[in-house]
Formats: C-alpha cells, sequence, structure tokens
C-alpha cells in the first residue's frame, strides 16, 4: 500500500482536535503507516505543524555523507596516478591504498576521507568525464554461447590457456600461461614467457601439482604444444599429464573455455594498474608476485565457493620428484666409450660415487633433459643417473641467407656463386 502522509497528518490533527474519533489502527489502514510512527507523527504535529512535517527538513542541505570538494579533489589527485583504470579497480585501489592503509591515517582525517560505494565513484568519473576502459559484452542473441554448468568439485576440471600480452608496456608481448579451477574459478598458476611455449607451460603446470595437487582433468585448445597433431602420439607435455595421471581434454572453440577467457581479459584490464602500483619492472618479478600475491588476491574478489566441498586434487608426497616426468624425454642407444649423443652433444652415465657407469653398446637408455635448466640425466634399467659431458659435436654452419631485391642483383648473385663453386 502507498504511503499517504498528508492524509496520515490531517486525520491526526482532527483525532487531537476532538474531531474526529478513530483509532491508530484505523488511520494505518487507510493510510499506510504503523502505529508507532503514527504516535510520532502526534508528537511533532504539535510542535511543527502539518505543513511543515511535509517538507523534508534536509531540503536545500548538503547531505552529512556528501563529499566535500576537499576529499574530491583528494581522489582526483589520486586518479592521476592511474589514467586508464576501470571504476571498480580505482575503488579497490582507493579503499586499500587510501582508507585502509595506516600510513594515510592523517590524510584521511585532514581530509575528511570516508569509504564510498561504485556509484559515488561512477558519478565521480561521469561529472569529471572520465571514461572507464572496461566495457562488459551482451551476449543476448542467436549467437550466444551457451553458459556451461561448472564442475561440482574442486580439481574435477583445470582449464589452461596461453595469452599474450604486453604486460610491462615495453612494446614487447609476453604470453601468460594460466591453469584456473573449473568448479571455482580459482586462479592456480601462471607464469609470463616471451611466447606461448613448452617451458610456459611446465612452469605453469609444476606450480600448479606443488601448491595444489594432481586435477582428474586439463582443458585446453588444440595449440601443438599441447596436442599432437599424429592421432595416436602425445607431445612432451601430454606425455607429463599422463605419467601424472591427468587426462587431457581438448576444445574446439574458445567460446567452450569461456571462462578462462573471460579471467584473462579481466586480468588484462587490471593487471597492468596492479605493475604499476607494485614498482614492477621486470617479468622475473612478476612471475613471483603473480603466484605468491597476485593470484590469491584475484581468488578473493573473483573466486566463489564449489558445489560440493570435497576436492580430487591429489596432493604430492613431499619426496615425490617432479623432475623426473617435468622433463624432456627420449630414447636412446648407447654407442661406443659407453657413452650415448643427444643435442649435438656426447655424455656418459655417472653414479652417486661420481663413477662412470659402463652400459655395453646398443642397449636402449631414456634420456631426461631438464626444461628449465638443461640439465641431462638417463634413466638405465629403472635408475636415473646424472651424466658427465665428454665431447660436443660441432655442428654444421648456417647458411647465410641472400635477400635478392632486383634482377641485376639476381644475376650478379648467380655469377658470383658460380665463381665460388669453380
Amino acid at each position: 500500500m502507498t504511503k499517504n502522509k498528508r492524509y496520515a497528518l490531517e486525520l491526526l490533527k482532527a483525532k487531537i482536535n476532538g474531531e474526529r474519533i478513530m483509532a491508530y489502527e484505523h488511520i494505518g489502514a487507510l493510510t499506510g503507516y504503523s502505529e508507532k510512527q503514527l504516535r510520532r507523527f502526534v508528537n511533532e504535529i504539535e510542535d511543527r505543524g502539518i505543513e511543515a512535517m511535509l517538507v523534508n527538513g534536509n531540503t536545500g542541505k548538503p547531505s552529512n555523507r556528501s563529499a566535500g570538494s576537499a576529499e574530491v579533489q583528494y581522489i582526483l589527485n589520486f586518479k592521476k596516478q592511474y589514467p586508464n583504470i576501470s571504476i571498480a579497480q580505482f575503488m579497490d585501489f582507493y579503499h586499500e591504498d587510501v582508507i585502509f592503509n595506516v600510513v594515510k591515517s592523517d590524510d584521511v582525517s585532514k581530509y575528511g576521507l570516508k569509504v564510498r560505494s561504485y556509484s559515488f565513484f561512477k558519478s565521480l568519473y561521469k561529472k569529471n568525464r572520465i571514461k572507464s576502459p572496461r566495457r562488459h559484452r551482451c551476449f543476448k542473441g542467436e549467437n550466444a554461447h551457451p553458459l556451461r554448468e561448472p564442475s561440482d568439485r574442486r580439481g574435477v576440471l583445470v582449464v589452461i590457456d596461453g595469452t599474450p600480452y604486453d604486460w610491462l608496456g615495453s612494446g614487447q608481448n609476453y604470453s601468460l600461461h594460466m591453469a584456473i579451477d573449473d568448479a571455482t574459478g580459482d586462479v592456480l598458476a601462471g607464469w609470463f614467457c616471451p611466447t606461448e611455449c613448452l617451458v610456459g607451460y611446465c612452469h605453469m603446470l609444476k606450480i600448479l601439482v606443488t601448491k595444489h595437487g594432481i586435477p582428474e582433468n586439463i582443458y585446453s585448445d588444440k595449440h601443438t604444444i599441447l596436442k599432437n597433431p599424429t592421432e595416436g602420439y602425445l607431445t612432451q607435455f601430454g606425455r607429463m599429464c599422463e605419467e601424472l595421471g591427468i587426462n587431457m581434454i581438448f576444445a574446439h572453440t574458445p567460446q567452450a573455455r569461456g571462462k578462462i577467457e573471460r579471467m584473462n581479459g579481466t586480468i588484462q584490464g587490471r593487471l597492468l594498474n596492479d605493475i604499476k602500483r607494485k614498482d614492477i619492472t621486470t617479468y622475473e618479478q612478476l612471475n613471483s608476485f603473480f603466484n605468491n600475491q597476485y593470484a590469491g588476491y584475484l581468488n578473493k574478489k573473483f573466486a566463489y565457493e564449489p558445489k560440493e566441498k570435497e576436492t580430487e586434487f591429489v596432493t604430492l608426497d613431499k619426496n615425490f620428484d617432479l623432475s623426473n616426468i617435468i622433463c624432456l624425454k627420449a630414447e636412446r642407444k648407447i654407442l661406443d666409450g659407453c657413452a650415448f649423443a643427444t643435442q649435438y652433444k656426447y655424455y656418459q652415465l655417472i653414479d652417486d660415487q661420481g663413477e662412470i657407469v659402463k652400459p655395453r653398446k646398443g642397449v636402449a637408455i631414456t634420456v631426461h633433459i631438464d626444461v628449465f635448466d638443461g640439465t641431462v640425466r638417463a634413466n638405465y634399467k629403472g635408475t636415473v643417473y646424472n651424466t658427465k659431458l665428454v665431447y660436443v659435436h660441432k655442428k654444421a654452419p648456417l647458411k647465410k641467407q641472400q635477400i635478392i631485391e632486383n634482377q641485376k642483383q639476381l644475376n650478379q648473385y648467380l655469377k658470383n656463386k658460380k665463381k665460388e663453386d669453380v
């Protein structure tokens, strides 16, 4: 029922003057006010009168919560540090770095700074003609991709992807190799490399299984690092996952991996300002910051609880040696001198005492090459041995490529080449 204040006050005035005999319950039924409110009105009518009560006491006065000019100017000056920042992220920065920062307590008191709502910052952006870089796409229409239900438990499905971006603003793109949990949206691990590559995915995989455990499935695109184009054969990354007991599932379209695509967009919109805020200047710093601080920060803001509390992540034993799985593996045979060849180099196996192990010629071994530092080890009869470099094979020199710009240069090149051959 819509409340009618004037009618309620007129009835109460008549009741006070003895002109009408009406119970508060009856007046409330006619006007929409409770008995408690009506009794409060009675006390005010005698002091202020009906017309005064119909005018808001704060009309024409600024709200006690409205921002003063000093506070607004302080916020705008703080905004200058981040020229290209969304409303939501700027609100976070302002509250975290100013309002709740003990170092800024004097500023908070001096300028009357307060916790402000999203609508306050939205109005501030609009009034000062500040554009927010964040734009939300509309997914209505025939081409909208249906949303997939998230997994019930953590660890059932981990989605991975590599996305290039100029994170440090240096003019050079670096790819973020990232893993998120499908059940919660948690960012589990990430690693930045100059290109989307095996090393980046291996760093990501190592952090993932070390910090969170081994998931049931990994969901990815069909990049050749992840999926071998030849049916029946695994890539090195696929073999690592198989040895860890992880099943790999491949998506046909980016839309099928919409959750990680959206998180990529969120991180691209936010991380550049966080990099500036934390004064990060190298990708080595960024990799450490992302995994030790930023992933947790994102998860507190954007992750959600799974449908079921149980987890399918399998925790690694503390003595488990990942280096025997997260590595490049290749089959080789022992040659003369108890040596084997890989990458134009010859190695011998050595035991824990530094003595040379002497398998017979022709015996098959599995070479392990560390993805991160290139260390070479080898598995012989179930034991993984360290190796000793004994000889480096000289590579054939690369032929110099000749750039020909016109017919005259081509004729001269062919003429000189003929002389060299003679």
